[in-house]
C-alpha cells in the first residue's frame, strides 16, 4: 500500500510541475535557512561549556549606582579573589586575570626569542593566576598544568604560538623577552591547547601573576581595580543568598574601610553605590550586553532570539506556502476525489494519499535544504565571523533532519489533506463544489502572518543599516581618517622620538603623535579617581580615565580644544598640568575650569584645556571623564597623513622603519578600520539580519502567489465571462488584485507598530543612536506594496490577458 502511495504521489507531483517547484523551493530556502541559523545559535549557547565544571564557575561583577543608573563592571581589586577564596566556605577555588592592555605585558607585545635577532609583533597577551588554568581546565600540550604558572617569570603559550615560533619543538624551558627588554626573560613554562571557538578567553600567552606587582601598593588596594575574578562555587551553594554575603562582607570589611581610610568620602555610602553579583561562565557570551569595557565581541541573547524567531518563521512561512498551493491545486484535484470515492475509495485512503504526497516533497525539499545549507557554509561562516562547521559527522544530524522533515511534512500535509478529501462526490462530479468563508478567511489570515513577519523584517533591516551607518560616519569628536598606527614602537626605547621626527619630516605627513591610548578598541585604558582641589574629603570622587599623550595628540587625531590650550615642548610646569573632557568638567562641577586644580589620588594637576568630548568606548556606552596627562607611551606611534598617495607615504613610513628596526616586520593599521573593527559584531548581524530577511519576503511572497494563483483558478469562468461581456483589462486587474492588497494592508497595520516596539527595545543597548522617524516606516511601507503589486500582477495580468475561449470552451 505505501509503495502504491508513494508511486501516485511521484506521478502527481511530476504532472503538477509548477506546483511541485514552487513548494520544493520555498520549503528548500525555509530549511537551509533554519539550518544555518541553528547551527549558529547551538555555536553561541555553547560557549565556555568544554569547562570542567561550568555550571559552578563564575564571574564576579560589580554594580555601581552612578547617577541614578546601574553601570556593570568586571574589574576587581587584586586582593579580591584570595580574599573571597580565604573567608567564604562556599568558594572552592578563586582566580584573576588581567587582559586590558593597562600595564607592561598584557594586550600586545614584541616578542624575542632567545638566541635570536628578530622581533615579532603578538597580540593575545594576559596575566593570569595558576589557578585560572585549574579552573577553566585548560588542557596542556607540554608542560604540567598544575604548575605552569606557579613561578614568578614564567609564561605558557597556545600550541599556535609554539608551532610558529617553534615549528614542532617542544618550548618548554625556552626564553623570551618582550618589547625589546633583554633584562627581563620569561621562561616557557607550558603549552596549552589552543581555545576553541564558542570559549569567551582568547589567548594565546599567559603570563604568570606570580611575584608581580603594578605599582607599590597595587596588590593590596582594595580601590585599584584591575581584575577579572573568577569564582568556583560548591554544587549545593545557594548562589543568591551568597552573592548578598559576600557583598556584604567585602563591602563592610574590606571596601568601606580602605576608601575611608584613603580619603574617598563615597566610602561613607559605599553599601548604597556599589553591590556584587555573579555570572555564570557559560552566560559571559549572551549576557554581557550591559557591562561597562566588555568585549565587543560577546553576542547578545536578544540577537540569538531573534534570529531563532527569524529561522521559525521562515520555516513557517515556507508550511504556509504548501497549505495554500494545496488548496489553490483543490479544484484540478477536486475531480479525481470525486471519482475516487465514486469507486469506492474511503475518506482515511485518501488523506493517507495526500500526506503522502506532503511528505515526499518535504522529504525532497530537505535533502535539497541540507545540500544548500552545505555549500552556503563557507559563506554564512565569513558572514557571522563564526568557526562554524557542518554537524556531518554527528550521528544525531541525518535522524533528526530526516525527523524534522516527517514532521514538517505531515504537519503542513493536515490541512490540505483532510479539505481535499472531504469533497462530496455528488457535487463535484455535477460541478457545484464551493468554497467555505471559513477556508477563505484561514488562507487570508496565513498571508497576513506572512507579510506582517515579512514587514517587520523590513523595518528591522532598514533601522539596523541606519544605526551602523550613524554609528561609522557619525560626529565621534575625532578625526580617524587618514590616521596611521605604527605598532611595535616601544622597542625603540629613548629613541622613539628620533623616529618621530624623522616621520614628520616625510612628504605626506602632518603631524605624528606617540601614545598608547587611543580611541579605539585594544589601546590602553587606566581608570583613575579625581577630585576638585580642597574638595578631598568633602566631595565624593569622580571615577574618569587618565591617558598619557604628547604635544601632538590632538593635532594628529583632530580633537578641538573649546577651551584653554595644548601641552606645550617649551612648559615644564605641563608635566603638571591636565587637559580634560567637557564630561570632566561637568562631573567635577567645574564653571570656568581653566586654571582650576584637580586632585588624581592627592596630586594636584593645573586644567590648562578643555577638549571636546569623543567617544572613546562603542556608543553603546556614554563618554565618560577624561584626563590628558603630557608624557610617553610608545607603543603606538600614529601618523595624520596629507596626501592622496597613500602607497607612496606608507613605503616612505616603512623605509624609515627599517633604519630604525630593521630586525622587526612593518606593521600598521589604519584608525579608521580599527574603528570599525569595534563594530564588527554589529555589522555581521547586519549583514546576517539582510540576508535571512531578503530569504523570508522571497518565500513570503511564493505564499502571495500561492493564493492569487489560487483565487485566479477559482475565478476564471467568472473572469472570462466579464471578459466576453466587455470588460476591461482594468477592471479584471482591480478585480483580482483589490483584495490581495487589503491582506498587505491589513499585514502593514499589524507589522509597523511590532516592528516599532522590537527595534526599539534593540536600540536601547545604544547609549548613542537614531531616532525612529516615521520615514524609515513609510520605506517599509513602500517595498511592501512593491513587493505586493509585483508578485500579484504575474496572476493577475496573466489571467486578464487569457483568451476566454480557454475557460469557457467546454461550457
Amino acid at each position: 500500500m505505501i509503495k502504491n502511495y508513494l508511486k501516485i504521489a511521484w506521478r502527481n507531483l511530476l504532472k503538477n510541475k509548477g506546483f511541485t517547484f514552487i513548494n520544493i523551493v520555498g520549503l528548500s530556502i525555509g530549511v537551509a535557512a533554519c539550518i544555518l541559523i541553528s547551527i549558529y545559535i547551538l555555536h553561541e549557547v555553547s560557549y565556555d561549556k568544554q569547562v570542567p565544571n561550568s555550571g559552578n564557575v563564575y564571574r564576579m561583577i560589580g554594580n555601581y549606582l552612578i547617577d541614578g543608573r546601574v553601570q556593570k563592571g568586571i574589574h576587581f581589586s587584586a586582593n579580591t579573589a584570595p580574599t573571597v577564596l580565604e573567608d567564604f566556605a562556599e568558594v572552592e577555588n578563586s582566580g584573576r586575570l588581567m587582559a586590558n592592555g593597562l600595564f607592561y605585558g598584557a594586550g600586545s607585545n614584541e616578542i624575542r626569542i632567545e638566541g635570536k635577532s628578530m622581533q615579532h609583533h603578538e597580540e593575545g597577551f594576559a596575566y593570569a593566576d595558576q589557578s585560572i588554568l585549574d579552573i577553566m581546565g585548560i588542557p596542556m600540550v607540554h608542560g604540567d598544568a598544575s604548575t605552569a604558572l606557579s613561578e614568578p617569570k614564567t609564561i605558557v603559550i597556545s600550541e599556535a604560538m609554539a608551532y610558529k615560533h617553534f615549528n614542532t619543538g617542544n618550548p618548554v624551558g625556552k626564553v623570551i623577552f618582550l618589547n625589546g627588554n633583554n633584562e627581563d626573560p620569561f621562561r616557557i613554562n607550558g603549552v596549552m591547547k589552543d581555545f576553541p571557538s564558542n570559549s569567551h578567553l582568547d589567548y594565546d600567552f599567559f603570563i604568570t601573576l606570580e611575584g608581580v606587582e603594578f605599582g607599590e601598593g597595587e596588590q593590596t588596594r582594595w580601590f585599584q581595580n584591575n581584575y577579572f575574578t573568577y569564582l568556583v562555587l560548591r554544587p549545593d551553594t545557594d548562589v543568591a543568598a551568597f552573592e548578598e554575603k559576600m557583598s556584604n562582607t567585602l563591602i563592610h570589611t574590606y571596601m568601606k574601610p580602605a576608601y575611608l581610610g584613603a580619603g574617598f568620602v563615597q566610602g561613607e555610602t559605599l553599601e548604597d553605590q556599589l553591590s556584587m553579583s555573579l555570572q555564570r561562565l557559560t552566560d559571559i557570551n549572551l549576557y554581557s550586553a550591559q557591562i561597562d569595557f566588555e568585549s565587543s565581541y560577546r553576542n547578545d541573547i536578544k540577537i540569538i532570539w531573534i534570529f531563532g524567531i527569524i529561522a521559525l518563521f521562515i520555516l513557517i512561512i515556507a508550511s504556509i506556502n504548501f497549505v495554500n498551493l494545496s488548496t489553490a491545486k483543490s479544484v484540478s484535484r477536486a475531480k479525481e476525489v470525486g471519482v475516487r470515492k465514486a469507486v469506492g475509495s474511503s475518506r482515511m485512503y485518501l488523506v493517507a494519499q495526500f500526506l503522502t504526497e506532503s511528505v515526499l516533497i518535504t522529504v525532497i525539499a530537505f535533502i535539497i535544504g541540507i545540500v544548500l545549507s552545505g555549500l552556503l557554509m563557507p559563506l554564512f561562516r565569513e558572514m557571522s565571523g563564526k568557526a562554524l562547521t557542518f554537524p556531518w559527522d554527528s550521528p544525531l544530524f541525518i535522524p533528526m533532519v530526516l525527523a524534522a522533515a516527517l514532521l514538517v511534512g505531515s504537519l503542513a500535509g493536515l490541512y490540505p489533506s483532510f479539505y481535499l478529501s472531504r469533497f462530496n462526490p455528488a457535487k463535484v462530479l455535477k460541478g457545484m463544489m464551493g468554497q467555505s468563508k471559513k477556508t477563505s478567511g484561514l488562507r487570508s489570515g496565513l498571508v497576513v502572518f506572512q507579510f506582517t513577519i515579512s514587514i517587520i523584517l523590513i523595518v528591522g533591516t532598514l533601522i539596523v543599516n541606519q544605526q551602523m551607518d550613524f554609528i561609522l560616519n557619525s560626529k565621534i569628536g575625532f578625526e580617524k581618517d587618514q590616521v596611521i598606527q605604527l605598532y611595535g614602537t616601544n622597542i625603540l626605547n629613548d629613541k622613539v622620538e628620533t623616529f618621530k621626527d624623522e616621520l614628520e619630516n616625510l612628504n605626506g605627513v602632518s603631524s605624528v603623535s606617540i601614545s598608547d591610548y587611543l580611541p579605539i578598541e585594544g589601546t590602553k585604558r587606566n581608570g583613575n579617581s579625581f577630585l576638585n582641589e580642597g574638595r578631598e574629603n568633602i566631595d565624593e570622587t569622580v571615577g574618569g580615565q587618565a591617558w598619557v599623550i604628547d604635544e601632538d595628540y590632538l593635532e594628529t587625531l583632530g580633537m578641538k580644544l573649546v577651551e584653554g590650550r595644548n601641552f606645550s615642548e617649551e612648559r615644564s610646569s605641563d608635566d603638571e598640568a591636565t587637559i580634560i573632557n567637557q564630561a570632566m568638567v561637568e562631573k567635577l562641577n567645574l564653571d570656568n575650569p581653566i586654571g582650576k586644580r584637580i586632585s588624581r589620588y592627592g596630586t594636584l594637576y593645573e586644567v590648562i584645556g578643555v577638549v571636546e568630548n569623543f567617544n572613546f568606548n562603542t556608543m553603546k556606552q556614554e563618554i565618560q571623564p577624561l584626563c590628558f596627562f603630557r608624557g610617553i607611551s610608545p607603543s603606538i606611534v600614529s601618523v595624520k597623513a596629507d596626501t592622496g598617495d597613500m602607497p607612496s607615504l606608507l613605503s616612505s613610513i616603512e623605509a624609515k622603519w627599517q633604519e630604525f628596526m630593521p630586525n622587526m616586520a612593518f606593521r600598521y593599521a589604519f584608525m579608521n578600520d580599527s574603528f570599525a573593527k569595534m563594530y564588527n559584531n554589529v555589522s555581521r548581524i547586519r549583514t546576517i539580519f539582510l540576508a535571512f530577511a531578503i530569504l523570508a519576503i522571497f518565500v513570503a511572497c511564493l505564499g502571495l502567489f500561492a493564493l492569487s494563483a489560487f483565487m485566479v483558478e477559482q475565478r476564471k469562468k467568472e473572469i472570462s465571462i466579464r471578459m466576453v461581456l466587455g470588460a476591461s483589462f482594468q477592471n479584471i486587474y482591480k478585480l483580482l488584485s483589490i483584495n490581495y492588497l487589503k491582506l498587505v494592508g491589513i499585514s502593514i497595520l499589524v507589522a509597523l507598530p511590532i516592528g516599532w516596539y522590537m527595534m526599539g527595545r534593540w536600540l536601547e543597548d545604544f547609549t548613542y543612536k537614531i531616532n525612529m522617524g516615521w520615514e524609515v516606516f513609510l520605506v517599509a511601507t513602500v517595498i511592501a506594496l512593491i513587493i505586493a503589486v509585483v508578485t500579484i500582477s504575474y496572476q493577475s495580468v496573466g489571467a486578464a490577458l487569457a483568451p476566454p475561449v480557454k475557460s469557457l470552451r467546454n461550457e
